[in-house]
């Protein structure tokens, strides 16, 4: 009796009968589309946003942005004539423990060399605010993908495309 009056009590606080087993029932699916666009108009924009990014990543060679809009490029360590040197003594000085490594040179010589590669590097951290490259040369930088005016127009149209799927769903 009392799990009928249970049942009574649910059934009329929501207007669907209690689930069996005391558990909720799943959720129905939402419907595929919300608002009053169809899915063949969303499928439309979402196809052209796709071009658009296709477009951009044969221009380029990189996929777009996130958003139709370049991540902002993190500032550049100021590397000045003084780093430079700082690098020529770091690859020196490298070569140095190479070559008492190889000469089988006693611990306390080694030692001292790597002290002193540690103590160039060190200050070519605290000077540039990154880690010295190894070998003491600079690491080639990567091609940077030439941005032509063209492309930063078609980022734009990637970032509207993307608002005009957005409010479609």
């Amino acid at each position: 009796k009392q799990w009928y009056q249970r049942r009574v009590a649910i059934t009329a606080g929501t207007g669907v009968d209690a689930p069996a087993g005391g558990k909720p029932a799943p959720k129905p699916a939402a419907p595929a589309v919300s608002g009053n666009a169809t899915k063949d108009e969303i499928k439309a924009a979402v196809d052209k946003l796709l071009a658009l990014k296709k477009q951009y990543k044969d221009l380029t060679g990189v996929d777009a942005p996130a958003g139709g809009k370049p991540a902002p490029k993190p500032a550049a360590p100021a590397v000045s004539g003084n780093a430079d040197a700082i690098l020529t003594q770091i690859g020196e000085q490298g070569t140095v423990v190479r070559n008492l490594k190889s000469q089988k040179a006693t611990k306390d010589e080694i030692k001292a060399a790597v002290d002193k590669l540690l103590a160039l590097k060190k200050q070519y951290k605290d000077l540039t605010g990154v880690d010295a490259p190894a070998g003491g040369k600079p690491a080639p930088k990567p091609a940077a993908p030439a941005v032509s005016g063209n492309a930063d127009a078609i980022l734009t149209q990637i970032g509207e495309q993307g608002n005009v799927v957005r409010n479609l769903k």
